[in-house]
């Protein structure tokens, strides 16, 4: 692919709900650009976008998928962007090389959970948007029923930029309202017409509509409209692009993917109105050494300085880094530095992609964005800079982690792969974590969502040739003691030569929540010799770990050793762990030991009229609510619930809101587990401890 300066680029992200046909509007466009010869379905898995095997097994998006598309002379860098919040690692991450946004919606089904999502992104990264009302040949597709809940949901001020002539099976195409020419399509072939007469009155009436809004763009256009001259179509055009960029307003666009009205004037409307990089907001970055603030502003004539927004491990390419260029250029031979990891980086193989077909190239300009193969320290989110200016811009930030599960080798021995493989996943996706928990002796993989870590395991196993399987982790309760008490800990065995002999008298006592473990030796007069303090100290704390009454460890105790004897000969300092040990256990089991377990704090985001739905979902689960308050629309529940019944929450939240609430949690304090839930548990650990037995 040849070289691009930085006005002749558009970095344009298609988001949405999944199914509301983003994917189906790429394929359009290809098909009708003529770079396919065919035009691809989702359903069969044909595609340039979604080319991944679980993409193809699931029928949905669930990576970012790079499709540069030349239009006028001018490259777009469509970025088919996946629908689920599961992989809003993507969506983010994504969203931020763009530097424009397309909202894809379906005519039928309206707003979805997909469309805030997107909104929020929009919103968030402060990017120019339009609206794609999608499927306007689908049974009970509803143009204006749509546009009105644009209007409700997110309260901006739309233009429409199109007209759709009919819709449902009635749909016959769309008026282009800045060319005033209606296009129609016949399987993926888009042929153009004038507009018929009897829809001449209504489609000026629009156009007079949208050149009112353009008038808007900047003073001198307001003036002229005011005065009543006619604007150019290069002054409405202009003034349509500073609106966007500054918000004022979101154009919509009807049209149809499977038969291709609306689709192919999309690209016009792209290269006249969406902002090249250098009209675009400026990207901060920081001078590692002294901390100032550069703001990098797309000229490819400074140094250079590259974002890297996605990683994949491609099974022929092998690793490949997707960059966007916020100032200067990338060329091959040339060297890199990576900023965060002081590693240099040697530029040899520079290309482009379209879905998975690769396109070598000499140089990427700032504002375009680009893909190097082979690159061997640099992952998602890197900084690569000329190392005379070394900059580090900011990670896109990311949610907290929402679901949890133990993962596990079906056999021991491949216990060692799945840890080297998820690192390779986690590497590409840091929105996916792993950790080995040594309380519940588990390894415990996080991430976004039940189909985020889905998809990770089928990626595993595909990778790593390894059986896996995913389980609900247990949960890490811990004991302690809620009264006084003591009592003798001894251990005498005699076997024949020096035999063993410690004996210590230990008072436990309860401790305030978080004090850990406290030991004070009290021992007078030398009944136990002073050596012998280690070896006791470390059996209480020994026999704390393996718990009292269901085997998770103990906590918030003080132990005082304050009598005992000890044998010349026999006595050692085994012999005083073991009699520590056994003390301890026997003495415990008197000061009416409890189970905790580890209380989250939830906050929960919906919108209100699933307020009551989820506060009696919450109360079902052990929760106590907090409070309510709204943020924008919607409205967000604090409460604190227990771990224990949180595993499952990310499933039964999106059937209650219908994919609409979000929850974020972070552990806060233990708590006291009540007593008809401990019996269970220690009835489940003595069942446990039996069967490891047998």
């Amino acid at each position: 692919m040849k070289e691009y300066a930085s006005d002749q680029i558009r970095n344009v992200a298609l988001a949405g709900h999944s199914g509301a046909g983003k994917t189906s509007l790429v394929e359009m466009i290809l098909f009708n650009k003529k770079i396919t010869d065919r035009l691809g379905r989702v359903e069969d898995g044909t595609t340039v976008s979604d080319y991944d095997p679980e993409e193809v097994r699931r029928r949905c998006s669930i990576n970012t998928a790079l499709v540069p598309v030349e239009h006028r002379g001018v490259k777009i860098n469509f970025l088919d962007l996946p629908g689920y919040r599961d992989f809003i690692g993507e969506i983010r991450n994504s969203g931020r090389a763009a530097d424009a946004l397309i909202i894809v919606v379906d005519a039928a089904a309206g707003v979805e959970p997909g469309t805030e999502l997107a909104w929020e992104l929009a919103e968030e990264f402060r990017l120019p948007r339009l609206f794609v009302v999608n499927k306007m040949d689908r049974e009970r597709a509803s143009y204006a029923k749509t546009l009105e809940a644009l209007r409700e949901t997110f309260d901006c001020r739309l233009v429409q930029a199109n007209m759709p002539v009919g819709e449902a099976s009635a749909f016959k195409g769309c008026v282009n309202l800045l060319k005033m020419q209606m296009s129609s399509g016949d399987g993926g072939k888009v042929s153009y017409a004038d507009i018929p007469a009897d829809l001449k009155a209504d489609a000026e009436a629009l156009r007079a509509a949208l050149v009112e809004v353009a008038a808007e763009g900047d003073d001198e256009l307001t003036m002229k409209f005011l005065e009543g001259e006619t604007l150019t179509p290069e002054e409405i055009l202009r003034g349509l692009e500073e609106d966007m960029l500054a918000l004022r307003c979101v154009p919509v666009v009807a049209a149809s993917a499977l038969q291709g009205p609306g689709c192919v004037g999309l690209l016009d409307f792209v290269v006249d109105c969406f902002p090249p990089p250098p009209h675009c907001h400026p990207v901060e970055a920081k001078d590692p050494k002294s901390g100032e603030t550069v703001e990098l502003r797309y000229k490819s004539d400074e140094p250079t300085a590259a974002f890297v927004f996605k990683t994949i491990s491609d099974p022929y390419a092998g690793h490949l880094t997707f960059f966007k260029v916020l100032s200067g250029s990338v060329a091959n031979d040339t060297t890199l530095l990576n900023v965060g990891r002081d590693t240099e980086e040697r530029v040899n193989h520079l290309m482009t992609v379209r879905g998975k077909k690769q396109d070598p190239v000499g140089r990427i300009n700032a504002g375009d964005i680009g893909v190097l193969a082979k690159l061997s320290n640099t992952h998602t989110n890197d900084t690569l800079a000329d190392a005379k200016r070394p900059l580090v811009v900011p990670p896109t930030p990311m949610p907290p982690q929402t679901v949890q599960m133990a993962i596990k080798a079906k056999a021991k021995e491949d216990e060692e792969k799945i840890g080297m493989a998820i690192h390779r996943l986690i590497e590409q996706d840091p929105t996916l974590s792993l950790h080995r928990d040594p309380a519940i002796h588990q390894t415990i993989l996080s991430g976004m969502g039940d189909t985020h870590l889905d998809v990770a395991v089928s990626r595993l196993k595909a990778q790593s040739k390894v059986e896996v399987e995913l389980e609900i982790p247990r949960v890490p309760y811990r004991e302690t003691i809620t009264k006084t008490a003591q009592g003798q800990g001894k251990h005498k065995k005699q076997s024949g030569g020096r035999g063993q002999y410690g004996d210590c008298w230990l008072k436990l006592e309860p401790l305030p929540e978080g004090s850990g473990f406290q030991f004070e030796w009290a021992i007078v007069g030398g009944v136990i010799p002073t050596k012998y303090m280690p070896s006791v100290e470390k059996g209480i704390v020994q026999a704390m770990e393996r718990g009292i009454i269901a085997g998770c460890p103990a906590v918030d105790i003080k132990a005082t050793c304050y009598d005992g004897s000890h044998h010349s000969v026999d006595s050692s300092d085994m012999a005083f762990q073991v009699a520590a040990s056994k003390g301890f256990k026997a003495v415990a089991r008197q000061a009416n030991p409890i189970l905790l377990e580890p209380i989250y704090k939830v906050k929960v985001t919906v919108p209100e009229q699933y307020m009551g739905d989820v506060m009696g979902d919450l109360n079902s689960r052990r929760g106590r609510i907090l409070g309510m308050g709204a943020v924008g629309r919607k409205q967000v529940i604090e409460a604190m619930v227990p771990l224990a019944e949180m595993f499952e929450y990310s499933k039964q939240l999106r059937s209650i809101t219908q994919g609409r609430g979000n929850f974020e949690m972070a552990y806060d304090h233990y708590e006291r587990v009540p007593a008809e839930i401990q019996e269970k548990v220690v009835a489940a650990a003595a069942k446990g401890a039996e069967e490891e037995e047998d």
